[in-house]
């Protein structure tokens, strides 16, 4: 009798503890329990779609898609009990794009700063959302081979909104894809012939928790 107490004892007290290293782990997941600090760094693939620009074109400007990409930091805060948090962050982006006709490409550098509403669906799956504010550090424009700054005659910030899923590998570390909508027209040429254009991008990065 008494080694049966002794080995349900034993069981119930394994259980016991599987139950609160699961808790614990579940609170470094999709729903943080408490102010995390983390690292992130991605591949950016994006679009200067100047089809969107105001006025629009009269003839439709075909354009292709350039690889970029992004790396910084996120700070993320729980908000009440249901799994919300937000997230703000502070990246280094490059996005860009190319004028097909021309071969004309656009190489733009930003200080970006989403600040997301994140909610964990499940224990590995967040899906995020919210504006995204852009400051540009610095344009570059080539042309047959020769590239010019075009710093001080571009927009000098650009405005998007932002939606994706994080996937969590484990209690560090996740995946995460989102796209990334421009919402105002970014212009290029402004002490000349101004011509605009609109953000499209995908992003997808890995991110690091502390």
């Amino acid at each position: 009798m008494k080694q049966l107490v002794l080995i349900i004892f034993f069981c119930g007290s394994a259980l016991a503890a599987a139950a609160q290293r699961t808790a614990e782990q579940s609170n470094y997941y999709a729903r943080p329990a408490k102010v995390r600090f983390g690292a992130k760094v991605g591949l950016n693939l994006s679009n200067t779609d100047f089809n969107r620009g105001f006025p629009a074109p009269a003839v439709p400007v075909e354009t292709s898609w350039r690889p970029g990409f992004a790396a910084g930091f996120t700070l993320q805060v729980p908000v009440g009990q249901r799994g919300f948090s937000v997230q703000q962050e502070y990246l280094f982006s490059q996005l860009g794009g190319r004028v097909s006709a021309t071969g004309t490409t656009y190489t733009l550098r930003y200080l970006s700063l989403p600040l997301l509403l994140k909610y964990g669906v499940s224990r590995r799956l967040a899906v995020l959302a919210g504006p995204q504010a852009d400051l540009l550090i610095q344009a570059n424009q080539q042309v047959a081979g020769t590239t010019t700054n075009v710093t001080h005659d571009t927009e000098e910030r650009s405005v998007g909104a932002t939606a994706g899923l994080e996937y969590f590998l484990g209690p560090r570390l996740s995946l995460t894809a989102r796209y990334v909508h421009g919402l105002n027209h970014v212009g290029l040429g402004q002490r000349s012939a101004v011509t605009e254009f609109k953000f499209e991008a995908v992003q997808l990065s890995a991110d690091v928790k502390f």
